[in-house]
Order: structure tokens, then C-alpha cells, then sequence
């Protein structure tokens, strides 16, 4: 599923084929149910002729500012459990499992692969009002060790599955949650109210270590790939099968389920 590092690749690969100041002839959509808001025929009509001001990301949403005649309305994207984005000439072959195609203006089509379904996709004018609660970004200054703190607080839960709340950690899916886990050297299964200030900011730092290795995999692949930049990379440390140690200590790796969640950890030094 794509986490944080793959939303913030498909944002910069957007921003690579200079999506910002192009305009969006319409809309084909090829799954109907993949449009949340407004209905299939307006979000259609609203695209058309909207001019593309900007490409940000919040979580794992894309969003698209963009302009049109009387207003700023905002496109807004998921990716789903296996999206992925790109801009083409429209005559080239598309990838399998396309499932939505933006014309653009200058006769090329942004294209949305989403072969699960799982995609949304919504033109609202004020994007707070479908966005759930987020956290601060974690690459950003307003993702502190504090506020971690405050999130956590009182919270009998196991960290793990805390982490994976949006709005404790905005963008972190299952595999980073585990490798940042690792990274801190904390327990999956431990309460996240149980973490003393020195492991909250231990954790902290080791969330913005993961993303950002991660981030800087996809900018090294898309600096040595393009026009094809992958979607989907390995861009953690923590081994994942049966009978491999870990690096850090030798110790076997383990692995259970925390709220169904599959987690890997090293039992000797996550504590």
C-alpha cells in the first residue's frame, strides 16, 4: 500500500512532467465508484478547463490547487492500496489497469493506474471538509517530539497501531510503522502511553529517518530512470521472512499480528 514515500514520489514525478500550469480538457473515468465528492457528472464537468496552479501532498493525499473561472477548487487523490500516477503522451501505450485519464492541454493525459479499486478521488472546494484529522506532516518542523507526546498520552493501545492513526502519524502505513519501531528500538506491542519522553523522541526522530531514506530511494531511482520512475521500491532495513536475523544485533527476527496488522521486530533489542 502506498505510504508516505511512494505519495511523495508520484507528487514529485507530477511536478517532474510540469502538471502545474497545464489544464485539464475532462475527465474519463473508468470506475465510477472511485469519485467520492462531487457526483460523477460533476466532477467531470468541474475538471474540465480547470488550470493545474500547484501539486502538495498532505498524508498520503495528493492535492491539486487548481483554477478555474469562477473559483480555486482543489482535485484531491488517494492512491489506494496500489495507485500509482504518470504523465504521457497520450499516443503512448498505456500500463495495464488504468482505470482513469486526465487530458491535458497540451495533448498529453495523466493517467491513474488503480488496479485494486481502491483509489478516491474528490473536487471539493475546501478540502478540510473531506480530509480526515491529520497530523503534522512528518518530514516537516511541526511534527515534534511533543506533540508525539500528546498523541500518545493516556493511550493504552499498542504503539504500533497507534502509529498507524493518521492522526498520530500522517502518511505511515504498515511497513514504515515497523521500520521506525526498529529503528527506536521499541516493542511493537508496548502501550503507547507506557513510552517515557527519551523513547517518544528516540521514536520521532526515527520516523522522519525512515521517510526520509525512503523518500531519497524514490529521488535516486527517479533521477537515474526517468521518464519511468517506479512506483514501487524496498526502501527499508528491517528483514521481513522467516529465519533471517537482524542486523543490528543478530538475534532472529519475529513476527506477529498487532490489530491484525502483520509486524515484524527483533525481540532483543525492541524492548
Amino acid at each position: 500500500m502506498p505510504e508516505l514515500p511512494e505519495v511523495e514520489n508520484a507528487r514529485r514525478c507530477l511536478l517532474r512532467a510540469s502538471l502545474p500550469g497545464r489544464t485539464f480538457k475532462g475527465a474519463d473515468i473508468g470506475w465510477a465508484k472511485t469519485v467520492k465528492r462531487p457526483d460523477l457528472e460533476g466532477f467531470v464537468l468541474g475538471l474540465r478547463d480547470a488550470t493545474v496552479s500547484d501539486v502538495l501532498r498532505k498524508g498520503k493525499y495528493i492535492l491539486v490547487p487548481l483554477r478555474v473561472e469562477d473559483g480555486t477548487p482543489t482535485l484531491i487523490i488517494h492512491l489506494g492500496m496500489s495507485g500509482g500516477l504518470s504523465v504521457d503522451d497520450a499516443s503512448s501505450p498505456e500500463p495495464p489497469l488504468v482505470r482513469h485519464r486526465f487530458p491535458l492541454d497540451d495533448g498529453r493525459v495523466m493517467r491513474f493506474v488503480d488496479g485494486r479499486k481502491f483509489g478516491k478521488l474528490w473536487l471539493v472546494n475546501d478540502p478540510a471538509k473531506v480530509l480526515p484529522s491529520l497530523s503534522p506532516d512528518p518530514l516537516g518542523d511541526g511534527f515534534t517530539a511533543e506533540g508525539l507526546e500528546a498523541s500518545l498520552a493516556g493511550r493504552r493501545a499498542p504503539i504500533k497501531a497507534l502509529l498507524l492513526e493518521q492522526s498520530v502519524s500522517a502518511g505511515i502505513g504498515n511497513l514504515y510503522a515497523d521500520e521506525s519501531l526498529y529503528l527506536a528500538g521499541i516493542h511493537p506491542e508496548r502501550a503507547g502511553a507506557d513510552l517515557g519522553p527519551e523513547e517518544i523522541a528516540r521514536l520521532r526522530e526515527s520516523i522522519f529517518q525512515a521517510l526520509t531514506e525512503g523518500v531519497a530511494v524514490y529521488d535516486r531511482a527517479r533521477d537515474e530512470l526517468w521518464p519511468n520512475a517506479p512506483r514501487a521500491l524496498t526502501a527499508w532495513t528491517i528483514p521481513r521472512k522467516e529465519g533471517e536475523s537482524c542486523p543490528r544485533c543478530g538475534a532472529e527476527m519475529a513476527v506477529t499480528r498487532v490489530r491484525a496488522r502483520t509486524t515484524w521486530f527483533c525481540p532483543a533489542h525492541q524492548i
